[in-house]
């Protein structure tokens, strides 16, 4: 059970978890001197693996360690592949999916406890990759 706007919320297959330190890292990430890469996966190994699935699953993408540069023979990484045809998504694409889903958490006035954050679960890859370009473009990291 997790505790939102003081009211207590069961966690649904609508949310996943995120730990509330995730907000404190996306604050200190904003920093030149902080390692990028170091805080993504920092943060991205701490939401739990079947989150991960789950949204995979739901997105019917894979889910790469790393994210491949795009390359002159496949495009399949480049911005301008329409969402619902590229094929994985990688920790930076989740890193960025959570750090638009806080900002408009808080830009809402929806607050949450220091311990832990709902964050909702795509609904289909088009929301996803729209969050991840806003997460993205919020210069959060």
């Amino acid at each position: 059970m997790h505790h939102l706007n003081n009211q207590k919320v069961v966690e649904s297959n609508r949310t996943f978890v995120v730990p509330g330190t995730f907000r404190e890292v996306l604050k200190e990430s904003s920093s030149k001197t902080c390692d990028l890469m170091a805080t993504i996966d920092s943060c991205v190994s701490s939401i739990h693996p079947e989150a991960i699935q789950k949204i995979a699953t739901g997105l019917g993408m894979s889910f790469v360690p790393h994210k491949e540069k795009e390359s002159e023979v496949c495009f399949i990484n480049s911005e301008e592949v329409r969402p619902e045809f590229k094929l994985s998504f990688a920790p930076v694409d989740v890193f960025h999916y959570v750090s638009a889903m806080v900002k408009e958490q808080e830009c809402n006035g929806i607050s949450s406890t220091n311990d832990e954050l709902l964050i909702p679960y795509p609904k289909d890859a088009v929301e996803f990759w729209e969050r991840v370009k806003k997460g993205e473009e919020n210069k959060v990291h």
